[in-house]
């Protein structure tokens, strides 16, 4: 128990020093990681959050100096703050305190895709940003600015996908799930979960109807009950294939 409160003390301490967090974006990093390890007491768990804070890291910081040109970069040095920890991380850690509970596969395909989809649109906004290809808006498809809420490149779907599926088989190697248990709730829940951003940016946040902390949290929490779904349907097809 010390040892992951070291540990998660000298993380909170290298994304300080290293400009991913600000100080109390960092400290409670550090919290969540420590919280995610006791209530999940698996230290896959909590090595599948630090897979995800080194992509988000590599994805923000990769080509930067582009980014900040086109004026699309987070902030002025990919610095994000407390409340974008929080956006991210409150609902994979609701997820780690009710497997604590209870050790229900459904709270822990609530995990898998809540995190595959806050990774998923971390990647898919950080690199598609890049795209060559003009963005296109999720809901009708014309073309808009590179960094307009809601737009979306075939570049940044195809690496929001590789990031949930990068949750999904991290999850496998680690054993914290079958392979299928993981693909299906963190590819699907992550998948929609990051797409259903686009959309809430692109009907909300694009005429400032909300901020991108609240679309963020809200699609955790969408991308969280599709994986969740995802893992009923395919539990109860599997039944009913056997009953035949």
């Amino acid at each position: 128990m010390y040892l992951v409160l070291g540990i998660c003390t000298i993380l909170g301490l290298v994304v300080y020093t290293k400009g991913i967090l600000d100080a109390r974006g960092s400290f409670v990093a550090s919290l969540i990681g420590f919280l995610v390890y006791y209530f999940s007491g698996s230290f896959a768990w909590l090595s599948v959050l630090f897979i995800f804070l080194f992509v988000s890291f590599i994805a923000t910081k990769y080509k930067f100096e582009i980014k900040k040109k086109l004026r699309v970069s987070e902030g002025r040095s990919g610095q994000r703050n407390v409340v974008n920890v929080l956006a991210n991380g409150l609902v994979f850690t609701a997820f780690a305190f009710l497997f604590y509970f209870g050790k229900y596969d459904l709270f822990k395909a609530g995990y898998l895709a809540a995190l595959a989809t806050v990774t998923g649109d971390t990647l898919s906004s950080e690199i598609g940003v890049l795209s060559r290809a003009r963005p296109v808006l999720i809901t009708n498809f014309k073309e808009v600015p590179p960094g307009t809420d809601g737009g979306i490149t075939l570049k940044g779907e195809i690496a929001g996908i590789f990031g949930t599926l990068l949750i999904a088989f991290s999850a496998w190697v680690l054993g914290i799930s079958s392979l299928g248990f993981a693909l299906s709730a963190s590819l699907i829940g992550g998948f929609l979960g990051f797409n259903f951003d686009s959309l809430m940016g692109a009907i909300f946040e694009r005429h400032g109807l909300m901020g991108n902390a609240s679309v963020n949290l809200i699609s955790s929490i969408a991308g969280s009950i599709a994986g969740i779904t995802a893992i009923i349907a395919i539990a109860a097809l599997s039944i009913t294939t056997i009953a035949f």
